[in-house]
Parts: C-alpha cells; structure tokens; sequence
C-alpha cells in the first residue's frame, strides 16, 4: 500500500470514529484545525476519497446559517465565521491551561489538522508523520496545543508553510492513540516490535558471521604459515610440540580451537592451543622476515 492510500485510510478510520460521537465545543475546535480560507467562506481541500465523506460529516453538524458545496478539489463552507471559532478556542486553551477538562477540545483541534493537512507515512516503509501549516495563527495555536498535551515534534519551514513532523515510532504511536486511532496504533506497536525483534537477530546472525569469518581467516593464515614452514629445508626449526600441533592443524583446517585441542591425547586447552599457534607465527615471521631480510642485502 503507497503512503498516500494509507494516509487516506486513516483519515477515513477517523472520520468514521468522529460521525459516532461529538461535543459540541469539540466539533468547534475540530472545525478550528480543519477549515482553511477567508473568515466567511472556509473550505476543506481534500481528495476525491474523502470529499464526500467530509461534507456529510459537516451537514450533520453545521449550524441552519451554514451552506456546504462540493467544488472541484474543496469542500466550501459559507456562513461559518473561522475568527469566532478561533477565539472561542483560545478562550478554550487559557481556561483549562491546566486541567483535564479541555482536553477533548485540544485532541479535537489536532483531528481536524490531521484530517485536513496530515500526513502518515506507510509503517511498513518507514516513521514519519507531518502537519504542514500555513498562515501565522495555527503554527502559534498548533505549538501552545502541543506543550499542553506534551506532544513533542520537530519543526521546519518550507516555502511558506510550517511543517511539524515526527520520526519517532513510540511518539507517532502515542499521538495516534491520543487522536482515538486506537487499532493503527496498535499496528505501530506491533511493527515496532517486530522490527526491534528482526533487528536483534540481525544483529546476532551479523556477530556470528564477523566471528566465524574472523576463525576462517585466522585458521586459513596459520595453515599457510605452517605449510611454508614444513617446506622449509632446515626442519630442526621444529620442537615436538609444534609440530604435532601443526600436523594436526593440517589434518583438521577447519575446526575451532577448542575442538582441536580436543584431538590431542591428553587434549589441550583452547588458550594452550592458541599460544603455540603464536609460536608458529612468531617462527615463520624469525625466519621468513630474516630471509627476505638477507635477499634484500645481496640485491
């Protein structure tokens, strides 16, 4: 599914919530966030998915002086005064600045943006959900509504509107479900741990990967080192000990350390194995690196 069909499933999910049931004083701050335009001829502009569904949710709680058309992209209201609504609102705002009461008439006001300016990205794609404003009014009344509710958003300026936006899955989240968008909410919750999950995996499946490649490489060196040094025409470079190790190196090139010490009688440790697999290096580093060493001298 493309951002913009899921965008505009989740405004229909919550235009569908909104028909059920609204106060009053809440359709008048959802009207707040929702109408753009002149004071008296606010309009909705919004796609074809939605238009009608919009004006039927505005018929059903316009005043008798509203008049409500459909026109090309918008959906005109003539007769809704938007000043009166605004300062209705603030008055709404400064009385309950700190009580619960008010509320609804916040999460209301920040429906109708989302409905009119929102923006979700598809989850499965990535976090990102984005208010953009235009106008002075609504990015001041958006930003004191926010502080209220304790809603956090990062802002940026974009030609001439004002863009609020998360990227944030647990804030994304917790805004969807402050907007009653409880079972997209639930998605977010679902995919984010889902993620967490694949991500954990993925860092383990990366761990192990990087060790065993290490082990190959490391195995892959020691078993040159010592195939160099058994063609080596001097073979009292040898002590019992090593030797044995390297044959047993050779036999068996692809076992751990620990499983090769195990091979011995008695069996070594992991750490006394990885020692003489030191000497061996250390003795084809003395006598290889003297040897180039002295070719280096005749030239």
């Amino acid at each position: 599914m493309s951002t913009s069909e899921y965008t505009l499933n989740v405004k229909r999910e919550l235009l569908t919530a909104l028909m059920a049931h609204q106060l009053p004083c809440c359709h008048q701050s959802f009207m707040v966030g929702l109408l753009q335009g002149p004071r008296l001829l606010g309009f909705v502009k919004m796609r074809r998915a939605l238009r009608r569904m919009i004006a039927r949710y505005l018929q059903a709680h316009a005043e008798t002086q509203t008049t409500i058309k459909i026109r090309g992209s918008r959906v005109l209201l003539h007769g809704t005064d938007q000043v009166v609504l605004r300062e209705k609102f603030v008055e709404r705002i400064r009385r309950t600045s700190a009580a619960l009461s008010g509320k609804h008439c916040q999460i209301a006001f920040l429906q109708g943006l989302f409905i009119s300016r929102g923006y979700l990205q598809n989850p499965g794609r990535g976090y990102h959900l984005e208010l953009r404003l235009n106008g002075r009014w609504l990015p001041v009344a958006l930003k004191k509504v926010l502080c209220q509710l304790r809603l956090r958003f990062s802002v940026y300026q974009q030609d001439s509107h004002v863009c609020f936006y998360m990227k944030s899955g647990r804030r994304i989240t917790r805004f969807l479900n402050l907007l009653g968008l409880f079972e997209k909410s639930l998605e977010f919750s679902d995919l984010r741990a889902t993620r967490t999950i694949l991500s954990m995996v993925n860092r383990q499946v990366n761990s192990e990967t990087a060790n065993i490649s290490r082990l190959i490489g490391a195995a892959e060196e020691s078993i040159r080192y010592i195939k160099e040094l058994l063609n080596y025409e001097d073979q009292e470079i040898w002590t019992e000990s090593l030797r044995q190790l390297a044959l047993m190196r050779l036999k068996f090139p692809h076992d751990g350390l620990e499983t090769l010490g195990t091979r011995f009688s008695p069996s070594l440790s992991k750490s006394a194995v990885n020692h003489r697999l030191r000497r061996i290096k250390t003795l084809h580093a003395k006598i290889f690196g003297k040897m180039a060493a002295d070719s280096s001298e005749m030239v």
